[in-house]
């Protein structure tokens, strides 16, 4: 079923942004209102020249444009080129799995996600960072590859549920590794300032 692991991952980080995370993290209020509108306008979707968009496509644009208006030029060309290399990623996947899918050995979720995720944690090494340029990859991708089947008269949906279970189950799987990530640093001891969030430097 398109949207399970959707709705089920992103009920799960609203009711934790909500009610769980620490009240005074600038960021809690942003998530849960981002996370709520990309659930709300799920369903939904409309014609826009010569793509049928679903409406949790802008609410996600809206979110990074948000979040990377502020960066400063040097750390938006960064992230730019970072999200960049995982759009051709994402749709490099998509094309393959297109013409040859015999290669897909297991969930092409999974394959994706964790294809996404480990070029992000390549190319970024922040949490802010590597979420802006996963979530923003991702959704290039996505219009990239709904661009390249429109030439060929075939119907693609941007950012539809399916396109939403790959995007939590990256971020998910990029919040885990962070997770083990700052668990190992403060075992050992070492400050974490190379695995902090960036989001108070870029305003």
């Amino acid at each position: 079923m398109e949207g399970l692991f959707f709705y089920w991952l992103s009920w799960i980080g609203w009711t934790w942004a909500t009610f769980i995370m620490d009240k005074k993290n600038p960021a809690r209020i942003k998530i849960a209102i981002w996370l709520l509108a990309v659930i709300m306008t799920a369903p939904y979707k409309v014609n826009v020249f010569m793509y049928e968009i679903h409406l949790s496509a802008f609410a996600i644009g809206f979110f990074l444009f948000a979040e990377t208006k502020r960066m400063r030029a040097g750390a938006f060309l960064y992230s730019f080129i970072s999200a960049f290399i995982i759009m051709l990623a994402y749709t490099s996947f998509l094309l393959f799995e297109l013409f040859d899918p015999v290669w897909v050995l297991f969930d092409r979720k999974i394959m994706i996600a964790a294809a996404g995720v480990y070029l992000t944690l390549l190319l970024q090494k922040t949490y802010y960072n590597r979420g802006i340029s996963l979530i923003s990859g991702l959704l290039q991708g996505e219009i990239l590859f709904s661009t390249i089947l429109q030439k060929y008269n075939f119907p693609y949906s941007v950012s539809s549920l399916a396109f939403l279970d790959i995007l939590i189950i990256s971020l998910a799987m990029l919040l885990t590794w962070s997770a083990i990530e700052t668990l190992i640093v403060t075992m050992s001891g070492n400050p974490i300032n190379h695995i902090e969030g960036e989001e108070h430097k870029t305003s």
